[in-house]
């Protein structure tokens, strides 16, 4: 759940992208509904932006040599060479197999200095094929361990759409490379980053559809309010948009959420069978990569139902993702925007490695919502995979937050990292002034960078 984007963001935007030669292609709004339950207050009226704020400038995309391709994948074929860090390496990519034998490199390959890989599994003679030497994370009871038994708290931020900034960024990964520069710059990037990828019509009902200028292209529903575009394939949006984004954040030694973000009826509609299409395709994708999280389905709505009615429909999901990933994590998602994952973590889906999400905002946190979020707490790990407030909300509701989260042991990244989506983690086009939420995220994350982390 988001804040409006305010209608005078307009403007800032299509100049950002004009002074940037970005491509034209459909405008993205950027509000989700407001208040407690969200269609308490009817939701809120959504504006229209050109496209992302900061687009400009930067590092560039990594680069692409090929690394040393992993060995034979089990009952596969060789793996393919991976793409490499900025600063090379030999980090091979070994995508769909089990792992590589013991003359294709360790396991899924092991990453050279900055180098990136997304490794199967051990094959003979080979090691634990981790990313970028970052661990698997497993659930343990109500915590997120390392393999030592240590307790992980990941903590970051998200970006926008990382397809309207590979858009408006000259149609380039570019766009999403730079923008996870200037995150790290800013101060606001901690362990880990969530990559939401929108399908052709991201619904929220009652809030204003968006459009994304350049989706994943699946969505069979109708459309509302905005023109669906489907520029890439479904090939070429994860070889062009989503691997190298999930590359370079790897490269920065960054875990990663793959954020299908859907807004609508799970239980009814069309929304979950195209969730299910999504991850059915990309789930064996970064199956070897130990960084990656999946985040099955970003806030379904979904009301009127119980979660006993939405259950099967997240249970679908999750065995559609576990039949292509084993060992990755899953954040759960639950009714009313993600307001329930009390209910959700009470009666849990069956599977391994399920984390449970909270969208926290001033509108919705209401005792109710703060019971379901303690629930949650004490039976499996949260992740509050959204959370901010605006210039106009009291300061005192991130510092109050802050001490309710850290006594959670919740993980969290914060929404969001742009100056005209909102609410906005940065007050300026150029990505350098925080907002106050922004500093907020910002000396949160300096407080606990060694903290609850990979030793």
């Amino acid at each position: 759940m988001r804040l409006n984007i305010k209608q005078d963001a307009l403007a800032t935007l299509l100049s950002l992208v004009l002074l940037v030669g970005g491509a034209a292609g459909c405008g993205s709004s950027t509000s989700e509904p407001a208040g407690t339950g969200g269609s308490a207050e009817g939701g809120a009226a959504g504006g229209r932006a050109g496209g992302p704020a900061g687009a400009s400038g930067g590092h560039g995309a990594p680069s692409t040599g090929q690394g040393a391709g992993g060995g034979a994948a089990s009952g596969g074929s060789l793996g393919t060479g991976g793409a490499v860090g900025p600063t090379g390496g030999s980090g091979g990519s070994v995508i769909g197999g089990t792992g590589g034998n013991s003359t294709g490199g360790s396991g899924g390959g092991g990453p050279g200095a900055g180098g990136s890989q997304l490794g199967g599994s051990s094959g003979s003679g080979g090691g634990a094929g981790g990313s970028n030497g970052l661990p698997w994370l497993t659930v343990n009871g109500n915590k997120l361990q390392d393999p030592t038994g240590k307790t992980i708290i990941l903590r970051g931020s998200a970006l926008i759409d990382i397809g309207s900034l590979y858009w408006y960024g000259g149609q380039s990964a570019a766009g999403i490379t730079t923008r996870l520069d200037k995150i790290a710059a800013a101060g606001v990037q901690g362990h880990v980053v969530r990559l939401p990828v929108y399908p052709k019509v991201d619904y929220n009902s009652g809030g204003g559809a968006t459009c994304s200028p350049c989706p994943y292209p699946v969505g069979t529903g109708p459309t509302a309010g905005c023109t669906p575009a489907s520029p890439l394939s479904a090939a070429d949006y994860v070889a062009k948009v989503l691997k190298p984004a999930v590359d370079y954040a790897t490269s920065k030694n960054l875990y990663v959420i793959v954020d299908y973000h859907q807004i609508d009826n799970a239980a009814s509609g069309t929304s979950a069978a195209d969730a299910k299409t999504f991850w059915t395709d990309i789930a064996p994708r970064f199956a070897g990569a130990s960084n990656v999280i999946y985040e099955p389905f970003n806030e379904p709505i979904d009301t009127n139902v119980p979660w006993s009615t939405l259950k099967p429909v997240v249970q679908q999901l999750i065995d559609t993702i576990r039949a292509g990933a084993p060992r990755n994590l899953i954040i759960v998602p639950s009714n009313v925007w993600d307001q329930h994952p009390g209910d959700a973590a009470s009666d849990p889906p069956t599977g391994t490695n399920l984390m449970y999400t909270a969208h926290i905002y001033p509108s919705n946190w209401s005792s109710a919502f703060q019971s379901q979020v303690a629930t949650a707490a004490a039976k499996a790990p949260v992740f509050i995979s959204e959370w901010g407030y605006a210039n106009s909300d009291p300061a005192s509701f991130g510092t109050s937050l802050q001490t309710t989260v850290n006594g959670d042991g919740a993980s969290w990244t914060a929404w969001v990292t742009d100056n005209a989506w909102t609410p906005s983690i940065f007050g300026d086009s150029s990505l350098t002034t925080l907002t106050s939420f922004g500093s907020l995220v910002k000396s949160w994350l300096a407080a606990t960078a060694n903290s609850d982390w990979v030793q």
